[in-house]
């Protein structure tokens, strides 16, 4: 159960974090808690957003689909086998 917490920063350090999260793709929140469980030595919660695609992965999920009849590995050998005979 989560619950809220006030904090009171310096302006400089509010915007650089705010800077870092959305590099990271993570809330101030979920930075905090990790930081918090990290000095508690509490073991950290998986955060929400491991288990979804990022960036380019994310726009393009779901626009390809892919039979189940498809050797991917045998593929990917394929591929790679082509690549270096034409380098």
């Amino acid at each position: 159960m989560n619950k809220k917490l006030t904090l009171s920063l310096d302006e400089t350090t509010i915007e650089r974090a705010k800077r870092y999260a959305k590099r990271h793709r993570r809330s101030l929140s979920e930075m905090v808690e990790s930081y918090f469980r990290y000095l508690t030595g509490t073991k950290p919660a998986k955060r929400r957003r491991e288990s979804t695609p990022r960036g380019i992965v994310a726009e393009l999920s779901g626009v390809v689909s892919v039979p189940n009849s498809l050797d991917v590995k045998t593929e990917y050998r394929r591929h790679r086998a082509e690549r270096t005979l034409h380098g």
